[in-house]
């Protein structure tokens, strides 16, 4: 293999992980700590379609209460099951 076509291909490989860890962004912890483990299931796309601001408003009222596990429509069922996972943990202590 010729030193450029490798070089490429790092290059390739870096860009992709680069977007696999920026396509999850986290912004601040929540300071209730089971609202931050509902946060953690949460896809992290901060899309609004669930009719909140960000992932991290929903994890806030679902934890709570407000909102049920299955509010997050991008995420699906397969989110709306972790989420369920969660609170049916509780909260943590």
């Amino acid at each position: 293999m010729n030193g450029g076509v490798v070089f490429v291909a790092v290059l390739l490989v870096a860009a992709a992980g680069t977007l696999l860890v920026m396509r999850r962004p986290r912004g601040p912890r929540l300071a209730d700590e089971f609202a931050s483990a509902v946060l953690d299931v949460l896809p992290g796309g901060n899309c609004g379609a669930c009719g909140n601001d960000s992932c991290f408003d929903a994890a806030s009222r679902i934890a709570s209460g407000q909102l049920p596990a299955s509010v997050c429509v991008t995420g699906g069922g397969d989110t709306a099951e972790a989420v369920a996972a969660v609170l049916r943990a509780g909260r943590p202590g």
